[in-house]
């Protein structure tokens, strides 16, 4: 999910009052709201119009970033972002060599820096990760010192710390080394600033935050506020509206679930090719944990399977989530070691879930409803 930090992704869009900021703006809703093509052609020409917008660049970046995670490949859509950072990279060093104290240019500059960390995050590199992740974090840092007020620092800085916090000890250890502050709490708690303060980078931060509170800090009721936030600010964005049903079923709230669930299987025909791949095994899940809720356990092991055989997406909380729930459905039938060798195949994707934790005990001790 999320593609789109997919599990944690760096980018926030901040810009204050400037010429071009609606343009941009409206640039930014379209990829938000799964219109990539109109979000491109928006942003080509306001990088055109308004060259010297602080977030432009950024935007534009993500905006191709979003169209080919939709169309192409993996190794297509990391060589296209690698050209498109290393592009935006040499406009805001040009930027910032004019005006070297402007704080925008630097939080971007930062920003793009960042970026590059999200490629080595869904290869599973760590510290590749953290140094490239801890680059554009210097920079953030920097603007912030210059001007405290910018909430919008407060998701690049917030991701970093929780991610930090979150990951194993030799990525700790960098951390610390780097003078890094090793925290989820406060990584979770810059990311609501943004969230609930920044004047654009909320989207974003929201956006992180409910992968957070559904897969990894389990937060149900803070995830179905966020969740339920983007599905309604972006009704044609279907991983949106993927997480709000996962909020729904994770509140037992069977009925809209249920509803919901309606509802994006009559949509998932309309989405773009590599979408339908990603999100059916998605789809597939919400089935399978609707079933289970419900005591149709046959049906969920059918979804289940489903999501499982077919799993496409680079981000793996889902498969995880789908390995757990299975086994807890083989221990409720007496299959034990079908349950256990479950289990285990959620432990060894070592994704940092909340999945993980719950598979290591169900190890030990076999699920009872």
């Amino acid at each position: 999910m999320k593609l789109s930090i997919v599990l944690l992704s760096f980018y926030s869009v901040l810009f204050s009052q400037h010429m071009g900021d609606s343009t941009v703006r409206k640039g930014a809703d379209a990829f938000y709201n799964y219109e990539y093509e109109r979000s491109i052609e928006i942003l080509n020409q306001a990088r055109k119009d308004y060259p010297d917008h602080p977030g432009v660049h950024v935007a534009w970046a993500a905006a191709h970033w979003r169209n080919d995670e939709a169309n192409l490949s993996l190794e297509e859509i990391y060589a296209n972002f690698d050209v498109n950072l290393i592009e935006i990279e040499s406009i805001y060093d040009s930027l910032l060599t004019i005006h070297p104290d402007h704080p925008e240019y630097m939080l971007y500059y930062g920003t793009a820096r960042g970026l590059k960390a999200r490629i080595f995050l869904g290869q599973k590199k760590w510290i590749p990760t953290l140094i490239s992740a801890y680059q554009g974090f210097r920079i953030i840092q920097k603007a912030k010192a210059i001007d405290s007020t910018m909430t919008d620092t407060y998701l690049p800085i917030g991701i970093v710390e929780y991610y930090a916090g979150l990951s194993n000890v030799l990525v700790k250890a960098g951390a610390e080394l780097f003078g890094l502050e090793a925290s989820r709490d406060e990584g979770i708690r810059k990311m609501e600033i943004a969230a609930t303060q920044s004047p654009w980078a909320w989207t974003e931060a929201m956006s992180v935050l409910s992968y957070i509170y559904q897969f990894m800090e389990i937060d149900k009721k803070r995830g179905l506020e966020i969740s339920q936030t983007l599905a309604k600010k972006y009704p044609n964005n279907f991983d949106y509206q993927l997480h709000y049903t996962l909020s729904l079923l994770q509140i037992n709230d069977l009925i809209q679930a249920k509803n919901e669930l309606d509802i994006l299987d009559q949509k998932l025909t309309k989405q773009r090719p590599r979408h339908q791949k990603i999100f059916s095994s998605y789809l597939n899940y919400m089935w399978g944990y609707y079933f289970f809720l419900t005591g149709h356990d046959e049906k969920a092991i059918d979804s289940l399977n489903q999501c499982i055989n077919y799993y496409y997406a680079e981000l793996d909380a889902i498969l995880g989530h789908a390995h757990l729930l299975k086994g807890k459905i083989m221990d409720k039938q007496g299959k034990r070691m079908e349950a256990v060798i479950n289990y285990k195949k959620c432990i060894k994707l070592d994704n940092y879930t909340h999945a993980i934790i719950l598979a290591e005990q169900y190890l030990d001790n076999p699920f009872q409803e």
